[in-house]
């Protein structure tokens, strides 16, 4: 449908595999380098694990056109069999059924006809290859059949090799006593991993550009790593999430597609409907009704100056004049006063021609009480995102007023990750140890919003509640102001998934392992196999950081490991105060 408006000659999305839009990533290039070593090395048995989407059957499929003439290859793709119905369906892949595709006699019979089989390709100087995918829909009897059948072998090698490729739970599967024997025999294990944000990009231009013939950047930098935290990765989920973000795009005639339009895709997967519309209609009543009070405001200044100045004409000129409340107005957003030269008006000294435009600096709010009714939500959320951004070295967005959803959003779209919290306690964001955004209550739900920069057992600094004013305030008083609503700006450093559990493998928990290490909490080299040493070091970890220690690592303990880790450079909660003091 957006084929021809983009320039594509053909879909670049499409799930169905293609070898010309063949992607290998690190992860995948290592694993098809154990492949073939093993083959080449006569292993019995070789797995491959991943989640479902991360590219285990266009692996494989890579790995049959890089095996020579001499090797033969039976691929079983649904291996919910019994193990009789499983030797059958190898039969079937070997051509050894007779004409009509049928196989009988006893699994002992089977058995023996594949050994004949083997040994005739043995005599051929041929290799036999035996790929199962999904293999871990296998019963553990299967499993157990498909073992007895790497017994088939000569003095000097194996007759057959096998290769189980499967999900997760196939590792599950393994750990077990039951399959220890199968488990012994596998010589080379590998799980694959997601795409890195850099991979993920590289994956969607490099098929853009195979289905256009040429470079077509349609998906701007920041699509695309909006792309990447919507599909963590997964190369199925990337290509669902960019093909409905170019429909999407197509449907709106945009010629880039921008964060907007894949947060739209995402939405329209989910089932969801966008609170965009709603968020606009806010904003509109915000302006409109704002250019009102102000357009009010200053035709009274108007009719003010000029009522005034026609009364003081009438006074005598000896008299002091006194303060109006249109001067104050105009102190605030002068306009076209500003302009003025005052100290050019006939008989004005300087002192005289100023101070009548000029208004003392407002006085500091003398409660947190005070500060939350002096300025209006969207105005406090608009000076707590800039505080936000500056806590992480990046530049203002200067907004004069922002809805707090769309202040998320902006963001996501920097490349921060928010983790949202209901129930927060300042404890508990000390434990985390980054700069908050912290919502007050209000009576509509939309209530002021303040950054929180340090804290400490008796003090507490905010920044955004009254623009352009630090606030030192009694953790006390903000405890009892606030209601534990949260939402931790924070950076997902590593392309690690949500959660690295007990038993889990591969380089995220070589990453945890080295982390720990370096930390203090684990003292022997990296596995890289979540065992009992490494969750043990976890939950030593979690409770240093005041963390439920329950042994997984989740998002708030992979935000503990980047702060606690100095590379990564990430804000932190101060502990000293600098500021206006209240209370």
């Amino acid at each position: 449908m957006y084929n021809a408006f983009y320039g594509l000659r053909e879909k670049p999305f499409a799930l169905s595999p293609n070898p010309r839009f063949l992607f290998l990533a690190d992860s995948h290039r290592e694993a098809l380098a154990h492949l073939l070593y093993g083959i080449e090395q006569g292993e019995g048995f070789i797995a491959v694990t991943g989640e479902v989407g991360t590219g285990k059957t266009t692996l494989s499929r890579t790995l049959l056109q890089r095996l020579g003439s001499e090797t033969e290859v039976a691929f079983v793709f649904n291996p919910k069999l019994s193990p009789l119905e499983l030797l059958q369906a190898i039969h079937i892949e070997f051509g050894l059924a007779d004409a009509f595709g049928r196989t009988g006699g006893s699994w002992r019979e089977l058995s023996d006809d594949l050994n004949r089989f083997l040994v005739d390709r043995k005599r051929e100087g041929k290799r036999v290859l035996l790929i199962i995918d999904e293999a871990q829909n296998l019963e553990a009897e299967t499993l157990e059949q498909v073992r007895l059948l790497s017994n088939l072998e000569t003095e000097t090698s194996k007759l057959i090799q096998i290769i189980l490729l499967g999900q997760p739970e196939l590792d599950a599967k393994l750990e077990t006593r039951a399959l220890r024997q199968l488990r012994q025999r596998i010589s080379v294990r590998w799980r694959l991993a997601p795409l890195s944000a850099a991979e993920t990009e590289k994956y969607v231009r490099h098929r853009l550009r195979i289905a256009a013939g040429t470079e077509r950047p349609l998906f701007n930098a920041r699509a695309l790593r909006a792309v990447h935290r919507a599909s963590r990765g997964v190369p199925r989920l990337v290509n669902i999430v960019c093909d409905r973000a170019l429909l999407a795009g197509y449907a709106e005639g945009a010629g880039e597609i921008s964060p907007r339009l894949v947060r739209r895709a995402v939405r329209e997967m989910a089932g969801g409907r966008s609170p965009v519309a709603r968020i606009r209609r806010r904003w509109r009543e915000i302006v409109f009704g704002g250019a009102a009070i102000l357009g009010a405001v200053a035709l009274a200044a108007v009719v003010g100056i000029n009522r005034d100045g026609a009364l003081a004409a009438r006074r005598d000129s000896t008299a002091a004049p006194e303060a109006q409340p249109a001067q104050a107005v105009a102190s605030v957003d002068a306009g076209p006063l500003a302009a003025l030269d005052t100290a050019a008006l006939p008989g004005a000294s300087p002192a005289a021609a100023t101070s009548p435009l000029e208004t003392p600096a407002p006085a500091a709010p003398a409660s947190l009480e005070q500060a939350l009714r002096s300025t209006a939500p969207e105005v406090s959320t608009a000076a707590a995102l800039d505080a936000a951004l500056a806590a992480w070295g990046e530049a203002p967005h200067s907004l004069s007023a922002v809805g707090l959803p769309e202040a998320l959003r902006i963001l996501e779209d920097s490349g921060y990750a928010v983790l949202a919290l209901s129930d927060a306690t300042v404890s508990l964001l000390r434990a985390l140890d980054y700069p908050t955004l912290l919502r007050f209550p209000a009576a509509d739900g939309q209530g002021p919003v303040a950054l929180l920069v340090a804290a400490d057992d008796r003090m507490a600094t905010l920044e955004g509640v009254v623009p352009g004013t630090t606030l030192v305030v009694p953790r006390e008083e903000l405890e009892a102001r606030w209601h534990g609503e949260a939402f931790v700006v924070w950076r997902d450093f590593e392309p690690l998934p949500e959660t690295l559990n007990p038993g889990d493998s591969g380089p995220a928990v070589e990453w945890l392992q080295h982390a720990l290490a370096e930390l203090g909490f684990l003292a022997r080299a990296e596995s890289g196999r979540f065992d009992l040493p490494t969750t043990a070091a976890v939950m030593a970890f979690q409770q240093s950081r005041a963390l439920a220690a329950d042994g997984s690592v989740g998002p708030r303990t992979k935000m503990a490991l980047y702060a606690a880790l100095r590379r990564y450079g990430v804000p932190r909660l101060a502990a000293s105060h600098a500021g206006g003091k209240l209370g």
